[in-house]
């Protein structure tokens, strides 16, 4: 047997052999590395604050040379430039320095944009054979763009360790900071720098590198508005604040073609910058990330252009090839070293483009504008044209582009005008021609040809648009996806543009508030309907009177006015195309468009007298082309007519007629018109007044005061309530507006003023005026009282019992569902004034279901007996709200005790004795086990069993060889 000491020395034996072989291993390791000599831990460009040089390369080697390295073994490389040159051509570098101590330093004759690619090449480096031709690189080196540098004075006054203060950076530059003075190293002589926030979060900490003395800092991930403390040795030296140049690399419309082009287009984008007056330049790239090489000739990839501070500065590349999509471009701050880049660029072959038309059929009326809408796939440019010489004897031809990059190009085709373009083959005179095809927003048509023997051409071969518009018919479509007109023969799509006869179809007349704008923008004129629009013919002097005229066919008129004449909106173009003054003796215009507004009540024997619209500025006329509605207002404060010269508000009862027209001419082979009869009258309100003549109201708050008016519904009134009494002094002017009905309600609180107290009240009009109404006598009478009380209860569904009500003057009991505000599902008869108890109110509809009712007292407010809520009979009120009372309401039915005993003692006695005795002791025979336990025969115990057993028998092993 092995004796115990041969055993240990067994194991001696064995160790040393493995750490033989491990210590062999780590001497093989340390020789190899020894025989490298020399790597380049860092290489960095900075403008150093210790010397005069522009900027200067620090090179840190991981050891000394054996001398100092000369400068022609060192070569710079800038940009794929050798030898990197400055911006006027000389050599970049200035001289070198340094080599022996570990730490090479390149001084330059022009400091570095961070933006530039800047390599270093070290030669004659000793190698492992002894020889001097090793050769280290480094490439695309750290160029910063600021360097803080540290110092060792100290404040003179307060004799604190020197602050420089802070200094703005923007993220993404590249900082460094250079150990000179002030420094206070550890025992093994090296210098820690902390980077942390105002907050005290650390942001940076490290140490400068052996042989270096630049630490950098990288500022992308840094917050911006915040401010950071750079601190050497535990003392801080500088801050700096970042900001955000926020860069923007944009896709403009405007100066390219957009992110969906063809091959065709040009590739633009915008580029701002919050910061400007320096250099940045823009690379376009493809979708593999490769600077694009095949541009349109002297177009350069990258572009060098000097920013401008919150200023756009295009990047245009011209057209690009669509097998290289998509394509995006970079642009990158020079000073900085901040890039940003645009969204993708996808340019599809031109060639597979192709145009549509939305509808095959274009509906409208000769004399309109035609709105024709072209869909656009894969391309941004198509041709159009409508007309054909050979059918039609008229043609035109434009070129349009999808601008706005939608896929579609809406064009405007005014039949009114047709004939009179400026690419009428006829000559027509400077300044003669006429708007034909039009797009809006920001595509783009360009008209290319209009031809045909059909012309609206004078003797002198100049514009006349009194001649005959287009004949009513059908007119053919065309349009494909192409810039070449020649292709039109050929297109993609056909389509029919269908012309009817113009039309008047009916006028009618609305009445708008005094001061309403009806033009405003912001409110379409059909939402005014039922709001401060209602359909009248009895107007009140000085409110609006808005003539609704339906007419087809007179849209291209007044397009033509807002295109190509003079007039800024809607309202000019119809008071130019339309003929106001009530005389046709001396012509009604080209368009042969009249509106007539003439007071009719001038006896007998007289002419009627026309409203004279060049009088004031009476005229607003709002437009809906699209349903040849045309909505024109008329201010009747600013009305005078032309005869009397008589302003409308001096009448106290006038009857007008309103006529509009299409005479026989340009537009209509006859005459065509419909005419609307209406009165105005002295604008007038009346108070309500109690059967004693007076407004009466409570000392409580919610109190109405109501009149009736002929003004226009919408109009927004007051109610002025001036108190007779100097114990009790108040004026109130609550506002009212009118309703359709010509009522209007006015809500005040005379919560704080006591009873007896006497008023008087009168309406004021919109503009204030205190004519406007009667003055009446007001009183303030004991405000209403009313208590109720309802319990919990059982119902069938059908009512409900109040256990009991006391109202000072009358009324009803109503019962809401759910909550004061819920609906209304039953009241009570009327109630007299008094106390009343168990009332009964059935309600309207049978409940179904368990409900909460909710009793509120209500006032019968108008005296006819009759629950009247909401038009009228509001709520008995306290402290502002409704008195109520609530209870839950338990739903029963006649059927739920009838079931209870049949089915009970039936079922219980039978079931449950036999089946308990003969199956709960078997199941908890079986459930009764000991908690926790389970069989002791899984996988996991025989493993167990196996371990302990084998440990066994070693141990008995190791006894015996004892």
């Amino acid at each position: 047997m092995t004796g115990n000491s041969d055993k240990i020395r067994s194991l001696f034996l064995t160790a040393l052999m493995v750490f033989s072989v491990f210590a062999g291993t780590i001497a093989f390791s340390g020789g190899a590395a020894a025989a490298a000599n020399v790597d380049i831990d860092q290489a960095v460009e900075y403008s150093s604050g210790t010397n005069s040089s522009p900027s200067q390369i620090e090179v840190a080697l991981t050891g000394g040379l054996d001398s100092d390295i000369a400068s022609d073994d060192v070569q710079l490389y800038l940009g794929g430039q050798n030898p990197a040159q400055t911006s006027d051509g000389n050599d970049l570098k200035a001289s070198v320095s340094g080599g022996a101590d570990g730490r090479i330093v390149i001084e330059l004759n022009e400091d570095v944009q961070p933006s530039r690619n800047l390599t270093v090449k070290l030669t004659s480096i000793p190698a492992e054979d002894g020889d001097n031709d090793e050769t280290l690189v480094a490439e695309d080196i750290d160029v910063t763009s600021r360097t803080f540098t540290t110092t060792g004075e100290e404040d003179s006054t307060s004799g604190a360790p020197y602050y420089s203060g802070d200094t703005n950076v923007f993220r993404g530059e590249t900082l460094a900071i250079e150990a000179d003075s002030g420094l206070n190293p550890n025992s093994q002589g090296i210098s820690s720098v902390e980077v942390e926030a105002d907050d005290g979060g650390l942001v940076s900490s490290g140490t400068f590198e052996a042989n270096s003395e630049v630490y950098i800092v990288e500022t992308s991930d840094l917050d911006t508005g915040e401010s950071y403390n750079i601190s050497v040795d535990n003392r801080k030296q500088n801050s700096f604040t970042v900001s955000d140049l926020n860069m923007q690399v944009n896709i403009d419309d405007d100066v390219g073609d957009g992110a969906n082009i063809d091959d065709s287009d040009t590739l633009a984008v915008n580029v701002s910058i919050n910061r400007g007056g320096e250099p940045a330049n823009a690379t376009l790239f493809n979708e593999d990330d490769e600077k694009v090489t095949e541009l349109d000739e002297g177009v350069n990839n990258p572009q060098f252009k000097d920013l401008r501070s919150n200023s756009n500065v295009v990047f245009n590349f011209g057209s690009v090839s669509d097998s290289d999509s998509p394509y995006y471009v970079e642009v990158t701050d020079q000073q900085t070293g901040v890039t940003a880049e645009s969204d993708l660029i996808n340019v599809s072959d031109s060639g597979d483009g192709d145009a549509s038309f939305e509808a095959s059929s274009v509906q409208d009326e000769a004399g309109d504008v035609a709105n024709i809408t072209v869909q656009l796939d894969n391309t941004e440019d198509g041709i159009i044209s409508v007309g054909s010489t050979n059918d039609d004897n008229y043609a035109i031809v434009g070129q349009i582009e999808d601008e706005d990059g939608d896929g579609e190009v809406t064009v405007q085709f005014n039949s009114y005008t047709a004939g009179t373009s400026s690419a009428n083959e006829e000559s027509l005179g400077d300044g003669d021609s006429n708007t034909v095809l039009s797009v809006p927003g920001d595509d783009d048509i360009e008209v290319l040809t209009e031809e045909g023997s059909f012309d609206r051409l004078n003797g002198d071969d100049d514009a006349d648009l009194s001649t005959d518009v287009l004949e009513p018919g059908s007119y053919s479509m065309n349009v494909t996806a192409t810039t070449d007109e020649g292709q039109i023969d050929d297109p993609d799509s056909v389509g029919t543009l269908r012309l009817s006869e113009s039309s008047v179809e009916n006028i009618q007349t609305w009445a708008a508030p005094s001061d309403a704008d009806i033009d405003d923008d912001e409110v379409d004129i059909y939402d005014r309907i039922g709001v401060n629009l209602t359909q009248s013919d009895n107007i009140a002097a000085e409110d609006v009177v808005v003539h609704q005229i339906q007419a087809s066919g007179i849209e291209g008129a007044l397009e033509h006015e807002e295109e190509d004449n003079s007039a800024g909106d809607t309202t000019a173009a119809f008071t130019q195309a339309v003929d106001t003054n009530g005389d046709t003796s001396d012509g009604v215009g080209d368009a042969g468009l009249t509106l007539y507004l003439n007071r009719s009540d001038v006896g007998a024997n007289a002419d009627p007298d026309p409203v004279n619209f060049n009088a004031g500025d009476p005229l607003t006329v709002v437009d809906d082309p699209d349903n040849n509605t045309y909505f024109v207002a008329v201010d009747t404060s600013e009305v005078e007519f032309t005869e009397s010269e008589d302003l409308l508000t001096d009448e106290e009862d006038t009857r007008l007629n309103a006529t509009f027209s299409i005479k026989e001419g340009a537009l209509s082979d006859d005459d065509k018109s419909d005419s609307a009869l209406y009165r105005t009258s002295e604008r007038d309100a009346t108070l309500n007044l109690d059967d004693d003549g007076f407004v009466t109201v409570s000392a409580a708050t919610g109190q109405e005061v109501t009149g009736t008016t002929n003004i226009a519904p919408g109009s927004e009134l007051e109610v002025e309530m001036e108190s007779e009494s100097e114990a009790n002094p108040f004026v109130e002017r609550p506002e009212a507006t009118v309703d359709p009905n010509g009522t209007y309600v006015a809500t005040e609180d005379f919560s704080d003023y006591s009873a007896g107290t006497n008023f008087t009240v009168q309406t004021l009009d919109v503009d204030g005026d205190e004519d406007f109404s009667d003055e009446e006598d007001g009183r303030i009478v004991e405000a209403d009282t009313a208590t109720v009380s309802i319990s919990e209860q059982e119902s069938d569904g059908s009512e409900v019992v109040v256990d009991s009500a006391q109202l000072s003057d009358g009324g009803f009991i109503a019962i809401h569902e759910g909550s004061a505000s819920g609906d209304v599902v039953g009241n009570s008869e009327y109630l007299e004034a008094g106390s009343h108890e168990d009332i009964t109110i059935t309600l309207d509809e049978p409940m179904d279901e368990d409900f909460t009712a909710v009793a509120m007292p209500h006032l019968d407010t108008n005296g006819n007996e009759a629950y009247d809520f909401p038009d009228a009979d509001g709520p008995y009120t306290q402290n502002g709200s409704a008195v109520t009372d609530s209870a839950n309401v338990t739903i029963v039915t006649e059927d739920t005790p009838a079931d209870t005993p049949e089915d009970t003692p039936e079922d219980t006695p039978e079931d449950t004795p036999e089946d308990t005795p003969e199956d709960t002791p078997e199941e908890s025979t079986d459930t009764e086990t000991e908690p926790g336990t389970t069989e002791q025969t899984g996988p996991g115990f025989t493993a167990a069993i196996a371990l302990i057993a084998l440990v066994a028998a070693a141990l008995l092993a190791v006894r015996r060889d004892n």
